[in-house]
């Protein structure tokens, strides 16, 4: 994977592979290939070695500089292990790995996470590249030994309008983060709110989205933008809309947050709130849920029962008028009223932690193919 602990810039990923090997790690021995350093950085972790194997957490972990994820490497530490998975398609470890396989210079399985990579809206962003990738991948036959993993039947049917996908693929949902129950209280005036944005700052997330919506609501809101400046001719646009927000509407960026403090964050709003362009889970969105926030998203995530469990809501992404509503609905609510959604959001996050780890099917993946079976 591109990153892993203790980096946490990249958000999700991170954390899917970070719960994976905590629910799992004791059934199966993961060893991870990553980078030596976090999104942007230019100094290496601390306190971790390079080119040698890392004992970190329920994993050994194997950090490489950038652009160091070069055949001899992937070739050398395939040796090691049953199978490969790899997490994202467009990746230089991805390639060089593919390589190998249909060069059948790597002979155990090779499974590839598409990680919502294949999205209409995901795949638009870089398209040309992303096309031609695919486009000479296929001509060459690259994904023909290999298996997809993915979180869903319509993640796959995303797949399959690029890469010919028959019956080579798995169902494995991400796990969450593990849920402790607690008491949260959050005190809350009447026509006031208190709203959360964080993930990366890139245009798939849809920070400016969410900065337009709040410039039509007539409550007031105070509006704070967590994570990292992923993408700084992105955020310059994000910072001309925060310009034009009303009076009502305060905010402040308030920097990163590394993934163990985000639910302890949380906790200090109301309202999530997070029209992204897609994802394939969303692992703030389970946080947000755990910290006793309503969540307000756009349609583009597998999140789809929040309304009928009365913990949030979805709306296509263009829809801001009902972003809005939603907003001066939450607003309306008294400290009391509130504190009964805080209730259920908490039980709610727990109730799908247990469901996702009971049923998982990373199992399967592993189950099938770790004898070095398959295609």
């Amino acid at each position: 994977m591109g990153r892993y602990l203790p980096g946490y810039k990249d958000g999700g990923p991170v954390r899917s592979i970070k719960n994976l090997t905590d629910f799992l790690g004791e059934d199966y021995f993961f060893k991870i290939l990553t980078c030596d350093r976090d999104h942007g950085d230019r100094d290496t972790y601390s306190k971790i070695k390079v080119r040698e194997w890392n004992q970190v957490g329920k994993t050994k972990v194997y950090y490489v500089p950038p652009r160091s994820f070069n055949m001899s490497t992937i070739f050398k530490l395939a040796k090691e292990v049953d199978m490969i998975y790899l997490c994202g398609c467009f990746t230089e470890y991805t390639i060089n790995t593919l390589i190998l396989k249909r060069l059948n210079i790597i002979k155990i399985p090779v499974v590839i996470a598409s990680m919502g990579l294949f999205s209409p809206m995901e795949f638009q962003l870089k398209f040309k590249k992303k096309k031609l990738f695919t486009t000479v991948f296929n001509l060459m036959g690259m994904f023909k030994k290999v298996y997809w993993s993915a979180t869903s039947e319509l993640e796959i049917s995303e797949i399959k309008q690029r890469i010919p996908v028959k019956d080579n693929y798995f169902i494995a949902e991400d796990l969450p983060r593990k849920v402790r129950k607690q008491q949260i209280i959050k005190e809350k005036e009447v026509g006031k709110l208190r709203v959360a944005w964080i993930s990366r700052i890139a245009l798939k997330k849809n920070l400016k989205g969410a900065i337009e919506i709040l410039n039509t609501v007539k409550c007031k809101v105070e509006f704070t933008i967590y994570g990292p400046k992923h993408n700084l001719d992105y955020w310059k646009e994000c910072e001309e809309e925060l310009k034009k927000l009303q009076p009502n509407i305060t905010w402040v960026w308030a920097g990163n947050v590394e993934s163990d403090n985000v639910i302890k964050t949380l906790m200090k709003h109301h309202v999530f709130l997070f029209p992204t362009f897609g994802e394939n889970y969303g692992h703030v969105i389970q946080e947000a849920l755990s910290a006793g926030c309503a969540v307000i998203l756009s349609d583009q995530t597998p999140w789809k029962d929040l309304e009928v469990a009365g913990v949030g809501y979805n709306f296509n992404v263009f829809d801001h008028s009902s972003f809005a509503s939603a907003i001066e609905k939450y607003a309306a609510l008294d400290s009391k009223e509130f504190q009964k959604l805080v209730a259920r959001a908490l039980e709610y996050a727990i109730e799908n932690s247990n469901d996702k780890v009971n049923n998982t099917g990373y199992r399967k993946v592993f189950n099938s193919l770790a004898k070095g079976g398959g295609i």
